[in-house]
């Protein structure tokens, strides 16, 4: 379905938007794509375990701040810097994770409440500034998310994007914590009968989840080399689009990575073909919206007709 969908959008544009498979059209989708895209697995992996996370933009904002700030003013290694942003924005996930797990809080209002709790501890560290690297960029920007061709258009990150695509895909359906993931957001009840320990397994996930934010956030600074309060805002509702429109159910226990990344770079594709025709961001959003119900209908279909 996510693949239909996706080739049916991607044709479109080919045949009524100029300059749609130019080079530079095509580097925009797959770098927008790739780093909204390693947010999206971790989304699609704690949506498949039947819970929610709206504070993924928040958070990915924290980890830039942290990882600028560490480096300057603070004078740590850029790997430090790195490895202290992905411990934050771990923790931040688990925070999510442990209020929802030992409180019963839906995780739709847990992160609601962290969401703009989160977004305030961005604004709070960075003194609701620019943060910004100045001087020769070191090495790690490059490994992170430099350049794949002389023009720079294509980055690093879209290799990164594939091979977590790829790890996540092969852990959901070949080991046991993969089994335990969709077993825990099919039927939570069932699953700790047989023995899977399910608070672990969600606390799991949540942390994953703020893993890959962390890493989405650090990856992005690496390309900008500077971060903003904003940044990140709304990011949490086009994950869930983007997972959602690849076969990902809300109510948990069905998905893929696979389509949860076609679905979001169906999103690009349909955000950079529509700027290419002069249409209005708004029209977008309402396309979006429109592929978003027309999916989880089928989704919801599809799984209970299988």
């Amino acid at each position: 379905m996510a693949l239909i969908s996706f080739m049916v959008v991607f044709l479109f544009f080919t045949a009524f938007a100029d300059n749609f498979l130019s080079p530079d059209s095509q580097a925009n989708i797959m770098t927008f794509g790739s780093n909204l895209g390693i947010i999206v697995i971790g989304v699609a992996v704690l949506m498949i375990s039947g819970e929610f996370d709206l504070s993924v933009g928040s958070n990915f904002a924290v980890a830039g701040y942290v990882f600028a700030l560490s480096m300057q003013p603070l004078g740590l290694p850029p790997l430090v810097a790195m490895l202290l942003a992905l411990a934050v924005s771990t923790v931040l996930g688990l925070i999510n994770g442990a209020i929802v797990v030992w409180s019963g809080i839906p995780s739709f209002i847990a992160t609601l409440g962290t969401m703009l709790a989160y977004r305030g501890i961005a604004r709070g560290i960075g003194s609701s500034d620019f943060a910004k690297y100045t001087g020769t960029p070191p090495l790690l920007f490059n490994v992170l998310n430099g350049p794949l061709n002389a023009a720079g258009n294509f980055r690093l990150s879209i290799v990164w994007f594939v091979l977590l695509g790829v790890v996540m895909w092969l852990v959901l359906t070949r080991t046991r914590w993969g089994n335990w993931i969709y077993a825990v957001g099919g039927n939570p009840g069932a699953a700790l009968a047989q023995g899977v320990p399910v608070r672990r397994v969600k606390l799991s996930a949540f942390a994953l989840t703020g893993l890959l934010v962390g890493l989405a956030g650090v990856m992005q600074f690496a390309m900008r080399t500077s971060i903003d309060p904003a940044r990140g805002t709304g990011w949490e509702l086009l994950a869930v689009a983007g997972a959602v429109i690849g076969g990902v159910q809300m109510t948990g226990g069905v998905g893929s990575i696979i389509g949860a990344c076609l679905g979001i770079l169906l999103l690009q594709v349909l955000d950079q073909g529509l700027v290419l025709m002069n249409v209005a961001v708004d029209i977008f959003r309402g396309v979006a919206g429109m592929i978003l119900m027309v999916s989880a209908v089928i989704t919801g279909y599809l799984s209970r007709h299988e």
